[in-house]
């Protein structure tokens, strides 16, 4: 078994242990309803002509003028998802109904299959706001290639917004979504993870109040530039069994819907003191100074 092969096996136990990708135990498994199977739409499908003579993984591809004006198209799509039957419904439910087919239970085949996440879902989320992954067929398809739009639903209407073009990884159901109170507006943590090296990068963004759309929040200064972007190593071990403290996660910028006072990331360094599946890493606090994270230490 390759040295890939292992990790990305090993990624996959730690987010089937029993816990979602923000760390969150894991809800029972749904039943399809009638009323939200009545109300489930497909996610839009990005059609355009694959290119002859490039690679999947050539960036060229994402500047395509074919490729962007299906973009634009599946915008246009995605704002029509207005259903409150499907707005209404658990997302988790709007997933069951998609695996399942029709509504019902789903099959003992099925919940298998869902506890051990073998299942690519399309959307996250909760009732005002949602990630909808669409894929793209084009580019790094053997790697999830994909786009990631947020819907945010406000007064009957659904605005869409591109958060992620180009997004790809070797994990599998590889996203996920959070919510937090900041001054007054909705704060959206976008967690994505992926094996080679076995990274998380989390992208946060609020919602413009004059257009409806998703715009990036700057909560981060690294080497004195904002971003809106936080990187860490990943962490093979809980950190209890690496002699950190128990609350020391990777990235959990966000607790309770409110963001947190500190937090921890890791970072790969040949002299760093914690010994993690045999990577060299450094623990790394950031810490909120009212206005954005710094390093702490």
């Amino acid at each position: 078994m390759t040295k890939t092969r292992q990790i990305i096996i090993l990624i996959t136990l730690l987010l089937t242990a029993g816990v979602d990708a923000n760390g969150q135990k894991e809800k029972p498994i749904p039943a399809c309803r009638q009323t939200t199977f009545a109300a489930i739409k497909p996610v839009p499908k990005l059609e355009y002509d694959c290119p002859e003579g490039l690679t999947e993984s050539d960036d060229k591809i994402l500047r395509l003028p074919g490729r962007l004006a299906a973009i634009r198209n599946v915008v246009t799509r995605l704002e029509t998802f207005t259903d409150p039957g499907w707005w209404q419904a658990d997302v988790d439910e709007v997933n069951a109904c998609q695996v399942h087919g029709r509504a019902g239970q789903l099959t003992d085949e099925e919940k298998q299959e869902w506890k051990q996440r073998g299942y690519n879902f399309d959307f996250y989320g909760n009732h005002q706001m949602r990630l909808a992954l669409v894929t793209d067929p084009c580019y790094q398809n053997g790697y999830n290639g994909s786009i990631l739009f947020l819907l945010y639903r406000k007064d009957g209407r659904v605005f869409a917004s591109q958060l992620l073009d180009g997004y790809y990884s070797r994990v599998d159901n590889s996203v996920g979504i959070d919510f937090a109170s900041l001054n007054g507006q909705q704060l959206i943590e976008l967690s994505t993870a992926n094996s080679m090296p076995p990274t998380l990068i989390n992208f946060y963004f609020v919602i413009d109040r004059k257009t409806n759309g998703a715009v990036p929040k700057q909560l981060f200064s690294e080497h004195n530039k904002p971003t809106n972007k936080i990187y860490s190593a990943m962490l093979m071990n809980d950190p209890g069994d690496l002699g950190l403290p128990k609350n020391a996660s990777e990235l959990k910028v966000i607790s309770n819907n409110r963001l947190a006072p500190t937090f921890s990331a890791y970072d790969e360094d040949h002299s760093g003191k914690i010994d993690s599946n045999g990577r060299k890493l450094r623990r790394i606090v950031y810490r909120w100074n009212g206005r954005f994270y710094v390093w702490a230490r």
